[in-house]
């Protein structure tokens, strides 16, 4: 019984990150930062949170503002390349997407870092991530644009560097140098193949 009492005081608790978020949200969709919308969209995102709880994240490690940075100024270089690299296959008068399915086995071991490497890849134009499989760490990429000597490699070497990007801006010391050491080993995760699922290049 008190289990059951702890859990519902958990589910009416206040979580300010969430709730402000869905405010910020919510004033954003009005259009106006007025008094009473900014209360109306704090007592909706808590109703949204008790009504519809999510699970908690588990993060042991710790925001470095350099690695921040540093993931901040990439995306926002990588967005400004493959954005000009969409418009001129856009005006071009012989389109080749050679589009193909990549597959990238991820060496960090965490559901927020994993979720935040998909997110920043598909924000890329020319990438999106089309499978996310969590045992073992996998995502499976569309991409466009696979020409050159080894594209897939490329591609997969794109995603390690997000995800090492993604690690020093939000990984403790462990987790760090855990990520370094499993890079610098290379050993590949023994898993089930899906042949259905690999790499076609078209």
């Amino acid at each position: 019984m008190s289990e059951t009492r702890k859990q519902r005081v958990q589910r009416f608790k206040f979580r300010p990150l969430s709730v402000l978020g869905m405010a910020a949200v919510w004033v954003v969709l009005w259009g106006s930062v007025t008094p009473m919308t900014i209360v109306s969209g704090i007592l909706l995102g808590w109703l949204v949170s008790v009504i519809f709880p999510l699970p908690p994240i588990y993060w042991e490690g710790r925001f470095h503002p350099l690695g921040f940075l540093n993931l901040v100024w990439h995306l926002l270089r990588d967005l400004v390349v493959s954005s000009i690299r969409m418009v001129s296959l856009a005006f071009a008068r012989k389109v080749e997407l050679n589009a193909g399915i990549v597959r990238v086995d991820l060496d960090s071991d965490n559901d927020l870092y994993q979720v935040q490497v998909a997110e920043l890849i598909s924000l890329v134009p020319g990438t999106v991530v089309v499978e996310v499989v969590r045992h073992p760490r996998r995502l499976y990429l569309h991409a466009l644009d696979l020409i050159g000597p080894d594209p897939v490699d490329r591609i997969q070497q794109m995603t390690h560097d997000v995800e090492g990007r993604v690690v020093a801006a939000f990984g403790s010391k462990q987790e760090i140098d855990e990520y370094r050491a499993a890079r610098t080993a290379g050993v590949p995760v023994v898993v089930e193949e899906h042949p259905e699922l690999e790499v076609e290049e078209s």
